[in-house]
């Protein structure tokens, strides 16, 4: 039997006003995200400027995201995410004031990039957490692969969009379409109202926040999710996202349209592996399919270190945007469906910490290394170390823990949040342990192939 249909869960008009909403303001982030590296390489000629851009634009959220996932269980989430959201309005808004009067230098941004990851510090755990309350429990997993897919619908027009605007307009035209998307997008979501009070219990601010911590460290499961994630982001998403500009420019000598083009490549892969997750996807096991974006991102990311043909580097990015998605997808499908709904904001903000760490460490990293020996030789070497740990887990057998799933018995409660939550654990689980006597299904629920599937 096949898994949900990620689409059924627009069904229902909150959750489809959340999924426009973040839609709309994906795509700004990504027009953003490439228009301002872009600008930067341009005015600096160097790697190691546009990795300290991307940098200063991340870094922030290693401290902030665990904070807003605290929050997110003892606030209103949706209020959480339009404050994240509302703020990152006004910093392009002010990018788009410096720029108009030829006063953006690369310290100033440096310095709004480091405000606007600041900025989005508060979006990133609500937008994790809040599909489980705006939809029942039957339509959960449905909902999960749907924010991953308007993740991606974001990061393949969001190219498209910048590709275009930087080509026949500059820099100026692709920070004001940028600012108008996150307006839509702001006033979209300050329609959305979740029917759901917090869950997480009395006790402190810090308490919470230290038992967040505890209940990730006692599963096995989650902190190897978190390992996996920061590791594909800092030796395989850098190369995709921050380093992209450098690549278009080093690789195959090309400038703003080599990144249009290179990014929207990435975007379509994307979209053919949501396709795919849509469809055939959906009956293979976690264990394997995060195995296979694994090595799929260190065979594209090789493909595009070994060619200086912007054809054969195409192919790379489009192995490299189905491996992101797939590998995405994945983890964070684990982990929602495993969490237990009191600790689901934090739990999903230490998994962001993983992917959002592993981003600006690697850029700063290979940035400086690519100027340097070069950008080629340092891509190849990333891609390589993604293949050899994506055999290595084969080997060790260890992914089969992204199976696993809480027992739903005795959890009636629906999607207000009122009980446990949605899959949850009971609440006198410690951690797997626990779980030894409980019978355990062989893929992930939904008739899945299994590790050796």
């Amino acid at each position: 039997m096949g898994g949900p249909n990620p689409f059924h869960a627009l069904r229902h008009p909150a959750f489809a006003r959340f999924a426009l909403g973040t839609t709309l303001c994906g795509v700004a982030q990504f027009l953003g995200g490439l228009a301002t590296p872009f600008l930067i390489n341009q005015l600096t000629d160097s790697n190691s400027w546009v990795g300290a851009a991307s940098f200063a634009a991340l870094i922030p959220a290693v401290v902030g995201t665990p904070l807003s996932g605290t929050l997110a269980d003892r606030m209103d989430r949706r209020l959480l995410l339009v404050i994240g959201m509302g703020l990152q309005t006004l910093v392009m808004a002010a990018v788009l004031f410096l720029y108009a009067a030829d006063r953006l230098t690369p310290w100033l941004i440096l310095a709004l990039n480091f405000v606007g990851g600041s900025a989005a510090s508060f979006q990133w755990a609500p937008i994790q957490s809040l599909a489980a309350i705006l939809v029942p429990r039957e339509s959960l997993a449905a909902a999960v692969r749907m924010v991953s897919i308007t993740f991606t619908i974001g990061r393949s027009i969001g190219p498209v969009v910048a590709a275009l605007t930087l080509a026949f307009g500059g820099p100026g035209w692709a920070f004001a379409v940028c600012l108008g998307l996150y307006l839509a997008g702001f006033l979209v979501l300050t329609t959305v109202r979740p029917g759901w009070a917090p869950t997480a219990g009395a006790g402190s601010f810090r308490q919470q926040f230290v038992d967040g911590i505890a209940y990730v460290r006692e599963r096995p499961e989650m902190r190897l999710a978190f390992r996996l994630a920061f590791t594909v982001a800092a030796f395989g998403a850098v190369f995709a996202f921050s380093l992209a500009a450098g690549v278009a420019d080093d690789l195959f000598g090309l400038g703003g349209g080599g990144l249009g083009v290179l990014s929207t490549t990435l975007g379509v892969g994307s979209l053919v592996a949501s396709a795919y997750i849509s469809g055939a996807g959906s009956r293979v096991s976690r264990s394997v399919m995060e195995r296979r974006s694994i090595l799929l991102y260190g065979a594209g990311l090789v493909l595009v270190a070994a060619t200086p043909w912007m054809g054969v580097g195409m192919a790379g990015y489009l192995l490299m945007g189905m491996a992101h998605m797939l590998h995405g997808t994945t983890l964070s499908t684990a982990l929602q469906m495993r969490v237990d709904e009191r600790y689901r904001g934090r739990v999903m903000s230490v998994f962001l910490v993983a992917v959002l760490s592993g981003i600006p460490f690697g850029g700063l990293a290979f940035g400086v290394l690519a100027d340097l020996v070069g950008l080629r030789w340092v891509a190849l070497a990333a891609g390589l170390v993604l293949l050899v740990d994506g055999i290595s887990l084969r080997r060790r057998g260890v992914l089969a823990m992204l199976d696993r799933e809480a027992p739903t018995d005795g959890d009636e409660s629906g999607a207000d949040g009122a009980g446990g939550g949605p899959f949850a654990d009971g609440p006198d689980s410690g951690d797997d342990r626990g779980d030894e006597g409980r019978p355990r299904s062989s893929g992930d629920g939904n008739g899945r192939e299994g590790e050796h599937g």
